[in-house]
């Protein structure tokens, strides 16, 4: 009977033994089973990164090629960089770091494989490049790279909005029709020369944004009879002027650059020869840096709303029609900074309630002949020596050296001596004329009239 009792007991053993290695076995497989799905859901957000990649890699077109070039580059086989490539070949940001893929890092990701497929998303998106697109010009025709570029003959039309960056010589006409979508030209030592009307016509984009770059010369030349744009630029819209080059505009039929709305200058030297103003526009006109000159047959700027100086460096040159000026505004003239230089048979003057920078009007009540010199000191030092082409009565001047309780002299009909940068002399290169007159400033911009 004790024999019988100690082989149930330990059958009994046994079976307790076999349950507790059935339960062992069974949370192993629970476990690998979560492991698995571990490695799942962190894969399973490669493909959507991996997308984003592709569609970012995938924007941006290429620069035609310069023909003239061709042989040597095929020779060489080297291909133009794609302005996508570094984004394309960054790092992907949802990537978790290794940490040693300790059992909790793992527990972490696998909680949180939306939040992760989410943020991979939000991140390709914010990192997207717009497209640059290239236009080469040849002659009478055009090589581009990139959509919203339409060539017909001589004329190239952009159909888009986005970054355009042109180069080369075109003896025909540069179009912007858009809908309503913002252009931007890069010019890389761009001449566009247009001998039956606009050298760029702006037809439609909500705004147009010209940038000359660093070391480049462009030009833009119209030519022929154009009643519908009247400029060597024309554009329905505001148009702004940028960039760390020099653009040179030749009028021959109107206006420099005319405009429905306003012209906006923060950068760049532009250099404008025309038959008519230099600047035209329907709404205003605003300066806050850069270099202009406006060598004008009729106004050198002119706008039918505002005018308003920050910055740069300007000088307006009125055209012999004795009704029209150097500066022509028929809203408010506000100058707060930068140096302005005007010299015509009229000129609008600063506005001195809204003004914050010194200015000077002398208005002489006989006309000068061109090339006669104008003199101004301020406290007994020279702060202007001016001349002009053309036949002038009024100078008007803003910059540094003027004062808003001192004293000065006016001295004109004499010459300038030594070099003179577009018709501005330096201090001390003016001889001869008469001293006629002397006055003191009288606030922020002081107007005189001076008996000559």
């Amino acid at each position: 009977m004790a024999r019988t009792k100690h082989r149930f007991l330990a059958v009994l053993s046994a079976a307790a033994m076999l349950c507790a290695m059935a339960a062992c076995s069974e949370d192993s497989s629970v476990s690998d089973q979560t492991a698995d799905h571990s490695s799942v859901s962190e894969n399973s957000a490669a493909p959507e990164n991996s997308t984003a990649h592709k569609d970012e890699s995938s924007s941006g077109g290429a620069k035609p090629e310069d023909p003239s070039s061709k042989q040597e580059e095929s020779s060489n086989d080297v291909s133009q960089p794609d302005p996508t490539e570094s984004s394309a070949d960054s790092e992907d940001p949802s990537k978790p770091e290794d940490s040693g893929a300790s059992q909790s890092t793992v527990t972490t990701t696998v909680t949180s494989a939306s939040q992760s497929s989410s943020t991979t998303a939000s991140s390709a998106e914010s990192s997207e490049v717009k497209e640059i697109k290239y236009i080469y010009l040849q002659d009478t025709t055009a090589q581009y790279s990139g959509s919203g570029i339409m060539v017909d003959g001589s004329t190239v039309t952009i159909t888009k909005g986005g970054t355009y960056v042109i180069s080369g010589t075109l003896n025909g006409a540069l179009q912007v029709l858009t809908d309503d979508k913002k252009v931007y030209l890069e010019l890389d030592n761009a001449h566009i020369n247009n001998a039956a009307g606009a050298a760029l016509n702006v037809q439609q984009a909500k705004r147009i944004s010209i940038t000359t770059l660093k070391g480049t010369v462009n030009s833009f030349t119209d030519g022929g009879v154009h009643e519908e744009t009247r400029g060597a630029i024309f554009t329905n819209d505001t148009i702004e002027l940028n960039g760390e080059g020099v653009l040179n505009i030749t009028a021959n039929y109107a206006h420099g650059i005319r405009s429905d709305d306003d012209i906006i200058l923060n950068s760049g030297t532009v250099n404008i020869q025309s038959t008519k103003s230099g600047f035209h526009c329907n709404d205003g006109i605003e300066i806050n840096g850069g270099s202009l000159f406006c060598n004008a047959g009729t106004n050198g700027i002119k706008t039918e709303g505002y005018i308003t100086i920050t910055g740069g460096h300007s000088v307006f040159i009125g055209g012999n029609r004795e009704e029209k000026g150097a500066i022509h505004c028929d809203g408010v003239f506000s100058y707060h900074g930068g140096t302005f230089y005007a010299i015509g048979n009229l000129c609008a003057i600063p506005d001195a309630a809204s003004s914050t920078a010194n200015a000077v009007a002398i208005a002489f009540t006989n006309l000068f002949g061109p090339n006669r010199a104008v003199n101004v000191r301020a406290d007994g030092k020279d702060v202007l020596t001016i001349t002009s082409p053309n036949n002038f009565r009024y100078v008007v001047f803003g910059g540094a050296g003027l004062t808003t309780e001192g004293s000065y002299s006016v001295s004109a009909g004499g010459t300038m001596e030594g070099a003179a940068t577009n018709y501005i002399g330096t201090a001390g290169n003016y001889s001869g004329g008469n001293a006629y007159f002397d006055f003191a400033a009288s606030g922020v911009v002081t107007s005189v009239t001076v008996e000559s």
